[in-house]
């Protein structure tokens, strides 16, 4: 019976942990293609010829997927109990705090997680698995 607390603790605290690394790791990415414009916006050249269509528009295109993605997998992070991670996170490593959606979600998915948490604690969890 205490196996399956433990089980349930580790799995709340791996869940966590990877939802740190998720922020940490969007926010190291987008600061690293942040510094990589600035360096070819100081490196381009001066001249009056403009940037070629193909490369603008492909940039352009790739971005909603990049985004959608990440926003998916933020998302699911929450759902599946890291919210409450996920939303302190994008304050202390300054993260996305733009984003409208998230920043309401996160924390309702955050009282979801810790209204279900609490429900399972004590409603006896490894009781009914076994009988």
């Amino acid at each position: 019976m205490i196996i399956l607390y433990i089980l349930l603790i580790a799995y709340i605290l791996s869940i966590n942990f990877y939802a740190y690394l998720l922020i940490k790791s969007l926010r190291d990415k987008e600061r690293d293609e942040e510094t990589k414009r600035m360096v070819e916006k100081m490196s381009a050249p001066t001249s009056s010829t403009p940037p070629t269509v193909s490369a603008t528009s492909a940039q352009n295109a790739s971005a909603p997927r990049v985004n959608e993605k990440v926003s998916s997998k933020l998302y699911i992070t929450g759902l599946l109990g890291g919210a409450i991670t996920i939303y302190l996170c994008m304050f202390l490593l300054k993260y996305r705090r733009s984003d409208l959606l998230l920043m309401v979600t996160m924390p309702l998915l955050g009282v979801l997680n810790i209204y279900l948490w609490v429900l399972l604690f004590r409603s006896g969890f490894p009781f009914f698995v076994v009988r």
